[in-house]
């Protein structure tokens, strides 16, 4: 009886894990690359993480998944860091579509690269500054 019992213990065990349901995401090697990242800030590690980032949306859409949450906005945020404010803000745009729920968000850090994408003359104060002096 009791090796009945356990015969059918491990065929449940068997039969159900193979009924487990797919990822709802794909998310690659993300959680390596983003700790490599941040553990040791590198050009090298944060350009692994940007291609990781990168594989992710492309993965996704071959396989039909669903855009992982975050991953355009963390995307547009490293092009926004590296002065690439239009790529920036085409993936907060994305982002946004998606998760409306991150919207408030998204439109914030896009008007950051709106005014970032200004030219340094236009962010200068039109008038001088008075010049201060120390007096001793």
């Amino acid at each position: 009886m009791n090796r009945l019992s356990l015969g059918l213990t491990l065929f449940a065990a068997l039969y159900l894990s193979g009924c487990a349901a797919p990822s709802m995401y794909y998310w690659g090697n993300y959680s390596n690359t983003l700790y490599h990242s941040k553990k040791a800030p590198s050009e090298e590690s944060a350009l692994n993480h940007q291609q990781s980032l990168e594989k992710i949306i492309d993965e996704s859409k071959t396989r039909n998944l669903r855009m992982p949450p975050g991953v355009y906005a963390e995307l547009g945020y490293i092009f926004l860091k590296q002065n690439k404010s239009k790529d920036a803000i085409q993936y907060f745009k994305l982002e946004r579509e998606i998760y409306p729920e991150s919207a408030l968000l998204m439109q914030r850090l896009e008007t950051v690269a709106l005014t970032k994408d200004k030219k340094p003359e236009e962010n200068t104060p039109t008038t001088a500054q008075p010049e201060i002096k120390s007096e001793k």
